[in-house]
């Protein structure tokens, strides 16, 4: 059934892909036609440029010229230029890679919400929304990091659920740890940052396995009798085995990041024609990022090393409103949220006094984080944002610069069918009897990065399409919950049947 799944989430985005970028935006909307079947006015327009100009400096100085990252930061660039230059300069040679990715995030959301004990059919229902979004076609449709980020998120998240089941089966183990490794990886070349809450979260499962097996095992030794326990021991231990390892990677991923370089294969009797060979090799380079300097790094202040100085400079930096952090010589968990503060505040800071702060889809654009305490307080404001945004007061309006009519009367069916999904959420959270992880850890990651992604993110348009993995995980389980409750038979229907009979 999963590789059923698999193909037909495949073949429907090559040709929902190919319909978007042939058909719909050149003859049914040329309005919103930047040219080579992009949507304009989009970051991929510019990715689109930067390959061809990467790809045209690879054929004219073969493979030696190939960068992951053309421009620094973006490993799309250096996929598609990779794509351009093996077949041709379009979009659309895209498309394969792109479907292949997006298939394989749907499968593993189908598979989590088959670890809910739902049916085949009702599982197929819930991710509807993945499948048939307007919003999706951005993830695949278009030159973009959102559909390797998606399927690393999802995969990761699903592979982490069945390692740590109950009914997890020994030879599994080294495959679903393989299928998570690849995940992180292609995650962390696309958005690294999303390390440290997976670290996060290992951390917080490992120490939850950590006293329950203390505790199972202090029971086995009190009552000897109870050999039923063992069971249940022994897999509290291989879970903290896996979980120990898992962190291990997540860590050193974060504190790492990988690059390709292609060796080109040489032809015999090829001459000095060598370099332009179509054929190379790529090879993976792990580079650890510990030496790379943070361009915030002159706002941390050591308060013990600095004294009055240190003191003074905090105090002008708040009334300044600019991000700082005060470390402190031996307060280690108070350091650790403090800089977590940091990046938090500089990330929200780059989205508010960037060049599209006059863009009309941004949302609380005057509001920095100046202190801890303005991050705390706009928690609930962030969480509304990350989970109604755009808000029906928007569904109708057309001043945003950078959106036509169509996208924005889009986006507002896909939130009023969101509004649905998160009733049918709540009840199955409320009614959900049997509480596990393949409930817990998908909903409490993906609560976590939407409450990040609403404290750092000021572009509505940003957030919409980069929560894209997480929302779909509670619409899914929203839309299940909304399927048990069609199966609820009201009592007064329960005496009608038995009073016919």
């Amino acid at each position: 059934m999963t590789l059923k799944v698999w193909l037909c989430v495949f073949v429907y985005a090559i040709l929902a892909g190919l319909a978007i970028q042939l058909v719909v935006l050149p003859y049914m909307f040329p309005q919103l036609h930047a040219g080579n079947g992009l949507l304009a006015g989009r970051d991929w327009v510019g990715f689109h440029e930067q390959a061809v100009a990467h790809a045209h400096r690879i054929a004219e100085g073969g493979w030696g010229e190939f960068r992951l990252r053309p421009d620094g930061d973006n490993a799309i660039t250096g996929i598609a230029a990779f794509f351009y230059y093996l077949f041709w300069p379009k979009p659309w040679t895209l498309l394969p890679l792109s479907a292949a990715m997006f298939a394989t995030g749907g499968v593993a959301l189908f598979s989590m919400l088959k670890r809910l004990d739902l049916e085949d059919n009702e599982a197929l229902i819930a991710i509807l929304p993945y499948l048939v979004f307007p919003s999706a076609l951005l993830q695949y449709g278009q030159i973009h990091k959102d559909v390797f980020c998606t399927a690393g998120v999802l995969v990761t998240l699903w592979s982490w659920v069945s390692l740590l089941r109950q009914d997890r089966k020994a030879r599994q183990i080294f495959p679903l740890i393989a299928a998570s490794f690849i995940a992180l990886v292609v995650l962390s070349v696309f958005r690294p940052y999303f390390m440290f809450p997976f670290l996060i979260l290992g951390v917080c499962l490992l120490l939850w396995h950590v006293i329950r097996a203390a505790w199972q095992a202090f029971r086995l030794l009190v009552s000897r009798a109870e050999v039923g326990r063992r069971g249940s021991l022994v897999f509290n231990l291989q879970s903290v085995g896996i979980l120990v390892l898992l962190n291990v990677l997540v860590y050193l991923m974060a504190n790492s990041f990988v690059d390709v370089r292609m060796r080109p294969i040489p032809v015999q009797g090829a001459g000095p024609q060598v370099h332009a060979a179509k054929f190379a090799v790529p090879m993976l380079i792990w580079q650890s990022n510990k030496d790379v300097r943070s361009a915030d790094a002159k706002r941390l202040v050591t308060a013990d090393a600095a004294g009055a100085e240190a003191e003074a400079a905090a105090r002008k930096a708040i009334e300044e409103c600019r991000p700082i952090v005060v470390l402190k010589e031996g307060e280690l968990l108070e350091n650790m949220i403090n800089r977590a503060f940091l990046k938090i505040a500089v990330a929200r800071a780059g989205f508010t006094s960037s060049g599209g702060t006059t863009a009309a889809s941004n949302i609380d654009k005057g509001i920095d984080f100046c202190q801890n305490e303005d991050l705390v307080r706009y928690i609930p404001r962030a969480l509304q944002i990350a989970f109604f945004a755009p808000f029906p007061s928007k569904w109708t309006a057309l001043e945003k610069r950078n959106s036509s009519s169509v996208e924005i009367y889009i986006s507002a069916v896909e939130m009023f069918y969101c509004y649905i999904a998160y009733f049918g959420l709540l009840y199955w959270l409320f009614s959900y009897r049997r509480w596990n992880v393949a409930l817990l850890i998908p909903v409490a990651f993906s609560l976590g990065l939407m409450l990040l992604l609403g404290l750092t993110v000021a572009n509505v348009g940003t957030l919409y399409r980069m929560r894209f993995p997480f929302a779909m995980i509670f619409i899914s389980i929203g839309m299940a919950g909304i399927l048990q409750l069609a199966k609820i038979r009201p009592l007064w229907v329960e005496k009608l049947d038995s009073s016919a009979d």
